[in-house]
């Protein structure tokens, strides 16, 4: 399971709960399999890993009902140990990581740490916080924390606090949330910090979900925008900030409720545009001005370009993407559509963290298949605005040909659409006997709204028999082509 990824230039950091990291397409034991103990890098453009490799690690402690997130030993025996954030500091000279764990190779360090970078090597950082460390951002002088603690070092900070970069020392910024802080961003004037959660009131206001206070005095900031509560059994909470220089951007996971995509003035927290796609959305990251999401999106019917309920028919789209900044106040889905599975544990989400380095967009999660094929908990991809495509669209099916009634030398051919992964647009050539193209057509297709296409050949010698295939091409001339079709006579 991938928790958090943080880019820095060309190194992809990598946290989350897991043991062990091996190539695409092997099985878990692979002699390629590598240890790795709940941190790991990779090489960005590469995807090669690297020998970074700190071990992570909790304290075993005794629980005689279930610990969520936590991993069972065996006889009521639990340890806590993952890392659910990882940010570098603005200039990259540092990696800051929080979540449950105790230990970093064998030192002491309670659900916060920080490594030197590019060295890797784990710093004199070291502060006593009581609870999990769930969110992080970082600006030159101070990092902000929130999550589940309710005191640091033995000072009361509920669920929100600051340290120094300078020589790590607990401040004494000190806002207040009523429950769980998911998320932290620095608004881009760097004036105030934006946080997400599953808070009711934030130093005692409301609204829920969403709030903002000052990085100087942890004073409450205005803010306009929450998130919809109706109970603790049907309420939506936020999953994941991100910023441009001119907004800041959410994401929410809902019980029956909101769990789509926000945009929002940094300002005053006021929304310029929704997106209420459904099926609770976990990550987002912003590349080459448009919003990638990762969710388990089932129903986009609210959105221009979006898809149907998809429940019945096809997989949850797990992946999506939509412009930043759109004309009006609900953003279309964009034409890119990869996707995972849900995975095998318990929480069948798919994506769970997303990073990019302005070239390479990178996903990680509980997944175990990306695009149908065995790639487990992370994955990487070229930007949708950058151009390069080496993918074919999905397979076609064998045409249906038939001799229309009452013709002589004529042969129907019925084809149904294919669709491509990151293009609408696709052209189709009807090749008579496997060698001639003998119609060329092109169409817009969509994996949920697949059409049936019609060629009708005339001219064909009567008696004569044929067979029929058909070949879809994308824009950057990636093909795919049909089997052929059974042998039909023109009559």
């Amino acid at each position: 399971m991938v928790w958090s990824i943080a880019m820095v230039g060309d190194t992809v950091y990598v946290g989350g709960n897991f043991d062990y990291i091996r190539p695409p397409g092997t099985a878990p034991g692979d002699p390629q399999q590598q240890p790795r103990k709940n941190l790991a890098a990779f090489n960005a453009t590469t995807g090669q890993p690297l020998p970074w490799n700190p071990v992570v690690e909790g304290t075993v402690f005794t629980a005689t009902t279930p610990q969520t997130d936590c991993d069972s030993l065996g006889n009521d025996q639990w340890i806590c140990d993952a890392v659910w954030e990882i940010k570098p500091s603005p200039d990259g000279s540092k990696l800051y990581v929080g979540g449950d764990f105790a230990k970093i190779n064998g030192e002491w360090r309670s659900k916060i740490a920080s490594f030197d970078l590019p060295s890797g090597s784990l710093t004199t950082f070291k502060r006593a916080v009581n609870s999990r460390v769930k969110a992080l951002t970082v600006t030159p002088s101070t990092v902000y924390a929130g999550g589940y603690f309710t005191a640091v070092d033995g000072i009361a900070r509920q669920r929100l606090a600051a340290f120094s970069t300078t020589d790590g020392s607990l401040t004494s910024w000190a806002p207040t949330a009523d429950r769980s802080v998911h998320a932290i961003i620095t608004t881009p004037d760097q004036t105030r910090v934006v946080l997400g959660g599953d808070f009711n009131r934030i130093n005692g206001n409301p609204p829920h979900g969403m709030g903002a206070v000052y990085t100087d005095t942890g004073a409450s900031a205005p803010w306009a925008t929450g998130v919809d509560y109706v109970s603790d059994t049907r309420r939506s909470w936020v999953t994941d900030l991100v910023k441009d220089g001119t907004t800041i951007y959410a994401s929410a996971n809902g019980e029956g409720t909101f769990d789509g995509r926000l945009a929002l003035d940094p300002t005053d927290g006021t929304q310029r545009w929704i997106d209420n796609c459904l099926g609770a959305t976990q990550a987002i990251t912003l590349l080459d001005g448009i919003l990638y999401s990762g969710s388990h999106a089932h129903d986009c019917s609210s959105q221009p370009d979006g898809f149907p309920d998809l429940a019945s028919q096809f997989p949850y789209q797990r992946l999506l993407a939509e412009p930043a900044n759109p004309s009006g106040d609900t953003p279309p889905i964009l034409h890119w559509f990869p996707n995972t599975n849900g995975g095998a544990t318990t929480y069948n989400q798919g994506p769970r963290a997303m990073d990019n380095n302005g070239t390479h967009l990178w996903v990680g999660g509980d997944f175990t298949k990306v695009n149908g094929k065995d790639q487990q908990g992370l994955t990487r991809f070229a930007s949708l605005a950058a151009g390069a495509d080496v993918n074919p669209p999905e397979l076609i099916a064998k045409p249906q040909v038939s001799k229309p009634n009452g013709t002589t030398g004529t042969l129907k051919v019925d084809w149904k659409q294919t669709w491509d992964r990151d293009n609408k647009h696709l052209k189709y050539e009807v090749i008579r006997d496997g060698t001639t193209v003998v119609h060329t057509t092109e169409a817009d297709s969509r994996f949920w709204d697949l059409q049936t296409m019609t060629f009708t050949d005339t001219g064909l010698a009567p008696g004569s028999t044929h067979t029929y295939s058909v070949r879809a091409i994308d824009p950057f001339n990636n093909r795919i082509r049909s089997s052929e079709s059974a042998p039909v006579q023109a009559g």
